[in-house]
């Protein structure tokens, strides 16, 4: 089963994501900020999710935070930055910071899913 991590400090959001999520048959382990999205991280040890979505802006910790964390680290695993908020230089930072993609809210949910299945099944698998 496909394992993601969502981080969104929108408590709405959050659950819409992981209600539909886990409707599509993906395992979701939900994050309401940067520091928690790190937490869950440590905790998934070796298991690490094979998609994240972060939203960009969220308290005490950024989405853009977590991702210089995750890839200071060295991990390769797909993130995919939500933002709701992006001015024109935004997206190429978040690229040059490691993101693997960038979709901007409001998203269309068969954006979001196929991305998903593209970034967790690269061979088609």
């Amino acid at each position: 089963m496909t394992r993601l991590l969502v981080a969104d400090d929108s408590e709405t959001v959050l659950l819409m994501l992981q209600r539909r999520l886990e409707m599509e048959g993906y395992e979701v382990v939900t994050a309401k900020d940067g520091f928690e999205a790190l937490e869950q991280l440590r905790e998934l040890g070796p298991s690490e999710p094979d998609v994240i979505l972060l939203d960009a802006m969220m308290p005490r910790m950024s989405g853009i935070e977590v991702l210089e964390e995750i890839r200071g680290k060295g991990s390769e695993v797909p993130i995919v930055m939500i933002s709701a908020h992006l001015d024109a230089q935004e997206p190429e930072r978040m690229r040059s910071l490691g993101a693997t993609d960038i979709i901007p809210k409001p998203f269309e949910w068969d954006d979001l899913i196929g991305k998903i299945e593209e970034l967790a099944n690269p061979n088609g698998g």
